[in-house]
């Protein structure tokens, strides 16, 4: 039971709704039919629901929740700099990286490794 405890505090919020969303998936799954037609209605609203990193059309429609985070929490409106992880700040975020920098490095020593490994193949395309 300890074990368990421990496991469950070591994950997010995030996570945690992540895997009930998925539980709740499978739990609805038992009740849909084999095969899935195209006059499907809750098949069709769960594939216009979907975000396509392609879409050409996708400006067009208008931005959805871009204030809030998968919490439901409200984001930062301003700019941010960059984490290893993607993780936007939260709205009481007042601007200040109080951090000791190790992400700015991270960032420049990854950014030079790409660049080098980009010259080395140039240059053995030269050759």
């Amino acid at each position: 039971a300890a074990r368990l405890e421990r496991e469950r505090a070591a994950r997010g919020d995030v996570q945690r709704l992540e895997a009930e969303r998925r539980r709740e998936e499978v739990r609805e799954a038992r009740f849909l039919p084999v095969a899935r037609h195209a006059d499907d209605v809750e098949l069709n609203e769960e594939l216009r629901a979907k975000d396509r990193w392609n879409d050409p059309a996708a400006g067009f429609l208008e931005a959805k929740k871009a204030g809030k985070s998968v919490t439901g929490r409200p984001l930062y409106k301003g700019a941010a700099p960059p984490n290893r992880f993607g993780i936007r700040p939260g709205y009481r975020w007042d601007g200040v990286d109080r951090g000791n920098g190790f992400e700015a490095e991270w960032f420049k020593a990854r950014n030079r490794k790409s660049n080098r490994a980009e010259l080395e193949y140039a240059w053995q395309m030269d050759e």
